[in-house]
């Protein structure tokens, strides 16, 4: 049992160093695109305008070029988030959209995904919407179109597993990017075909994922300016550390 939890802690490492990378990525891709700041702005009339954009981006017909549409509004979401001084202020209540948006237009935009998936989840706080626009598109897609689509299936199982805490979602998801993987001819996609396929074996065994849960949610509050989200998330910690304490007193009863 310890050796198994000793296990299982290492792969929550590995998995909170994969959510931290993605994080820093779309950090630095986001730099490249701001703009120059005035000291005076009304960072609310800005987010409806990027609202009203995003709307008609949305329903404005591509006229057979849906790839470069989906090109075009990616640029425009990188330049909303990387817009630090708004996002403090106002939030990032529109990634959601930005991410739908795009996969209506070009479900095989891969590396956008992988962008999308980790602001959604960690600075929007919808890791489920995340799970259900990555589903979306895994159904859209095959396996070899790109060389990295067998990262879609990690994103989703990591979501599953450190935000929704459902093992054997993620198990499948894991089984899935094992799979996908293995297609490819490099030793490295080889290599983390093995390591998927053993995270979905240990997944097997329904390990307790609580603390986990804990500290991804813990990552995503200070992100959250929406006051209804924010409770909602506060909520869930509050629901997940009473748990833990629960497993802590069966474990280690007092005397």
């Amino acid at each position: 049992m310890f050796l198994n939890q000793l296990r299982f802690n290492n792969l929550l490492r590995y998995l909170f160093f994969f959510l931290v990378c993605l994080t820093g990525v779309i950090t630095l891709q986001s730099h490249q695109f701001k703009t120059n700041q005035t000291q005076t702005r009304d960072y609310l009339q800005e987010e409806q305008n990027h609202q009203i954009l995003l709307t008609f981006q949305k329903f404005f017909p591509a006229v057979g070029f849906d790839n470069l549409k989906a090109d075009w509004i990616f640029l425009h979401f990188v330049q909303y988030f990387g817009d630090n001084p708004a996002r403090d202020k106002i939030g990032y209540s529109l990634v959601p959209d930005y991410f739908e948006t795009i996969v209506k237009y070009d479900p095989n935009f891969t590396q956008a995904y992988l962008t999308l998936s980790t602001a959604n989840t960690i600075y929007a706080g919808k890791p489920q919407q995340t799970i259900t626009l990555i589903e979306q598109v895994l159904n859209s897609i095959y396996p070899t179109t790109s060389s990295n689509n067998f990262l879609l299936w990690n994103v989703k199982g990591l979501d599953e597993l450190l935000f929704i805490g459902d093992n054997q979602a993620a198990r499948y998801s894991y089984q899935m990017a094992a799979q996908w993987a293995n297609l490819q001819d490099s030793k490295h996609e080889k290599n983390l075909a093995d390591r998927y396929l053993q995270t979905a074996n240990f997944l097997a065994t329904n390990p307790d994922n609580t603390e986990a849960q804990i500290a991804a949610w813990n990552i995503v509050l200070p992100n959250l300016r929406d006051a209804q989200n924010k409770q909602e998330v506060i909520d869930k910690i509050k629901v997940l550390e009473t748990r833990l304490k629960s497993q802590q007193l069966t474990t280690f009863p007092s005397y």
